[in-house]
């Protein structure tokens, strides 16, 4: 069904009465679709009854929609469904999405969002940099970042982490290292981001500089930075810090022995 004839049979169709037979009739099947395919067949049922497609759960047709192959038949129920756009409706797609096997297409549901003026919340922001992390995709992931930072979102530490992680992640440190020091608060998610991905990069020296300044180190700081120091052929060093835990309250972890 093309987009212009399902905007017409949205706008043919009256307005549904409590007592109408065919919303009874259709009110199981309604609340019991779990497939793209069974969405299908509902949608057809509804056209051909003449019953409005306003009756569907949106959060639900959402979901559904996000699980089906053919995104443009995704797209064209939810965003017809859509008289006014709700965040959170957009927001149970997005996240099918970005977990799904499909996380680019989080990313033209998010801009095609913005073209409907719909605000997105911090939710919205990190279901899409989620898609940008799985498919190592920077370049969203600073538009996006640019965007939460208008939003107000700037001091949130979530996306701040996954914003560095995702910079780390693509090998653009120089960035990372920038939005690290200009965050306004970091916790030992940040400092561990820094040096896990200083160590993958086989920058050894800049991962201990970063593992001395931190503040607050856990079982995952001493691993990174002991592994690291065994990956880059410095085995004294890794003995080395190895034996000062006997000073911390850390346990050990099992990659150490």
């Amino acid at each position: 069904m093309s987009s212009s004839s399902l905007s017409s049979s949205l706008r043919c169709f009256p307005p549904p009465s409590p007592s109408s037979p065919n919303l009874k009739n259709n009110d199981l099947l309604i609340h019991n679709f779990n497939t793209p395919l069974e969405l299908k067949q509902l949608h057809a049922r509804l056209i051909k009854t003449n019953t409005p497609l306003s009756i569907l759960p949106l959060t639900k047709v959402a979901s559904v929609c996000a699980l089906s192959p053919s995104f443009s038949y995704a797209h064209q129920i939810f965003s017809h469904l859509l008289e006014t756009p709700q965040t959170s409706i957009w927001n149970s797609c997005l996240i099918r999405f970005a977990e799904g096997d499909s996380p680019s297409h989080a990313l033209l549901l998010f801009y095609q969002m913005r073209l409907f003026d719909v605000l997105p919340d911090t939710f919205t922001c990190s279901f899409v940099l989620k898609a940008c992390l799985k498919l190592s995709d920077v370049v969203n992931g600073k538009i996006i970042h640019g965007i939460f930072q208008k939003l107000g979102f700037g001091s949130n530490l979530f996306l701040q982490n996954m914003t560095l992680n995702l910079y780390g992640l693509c090998g653009e440190m120089g960035d990372a290292m920038l939005l690290f020091e200009k965050m306004p608060q970091r916790d030992v998610v940040t400092w561990n981001i820094m040096i896990a991905q200083l160590v993958k990069r086989g920058d050894i020296d800049g991962a201990y500089f970063f593992f001395l300044r931190m503040p607050d180190k856990n079982v995952r700081s001493w691993t990174s930075m002991i592994s690291g120091f065994v990956q880059c052929g410095k085995p004294k060093e890794a003995i080395d810090l190895f034996m000062k835990l006997q000073d911390e309250a850390v346990r050990p972890n099992e990659k150490w022995v």
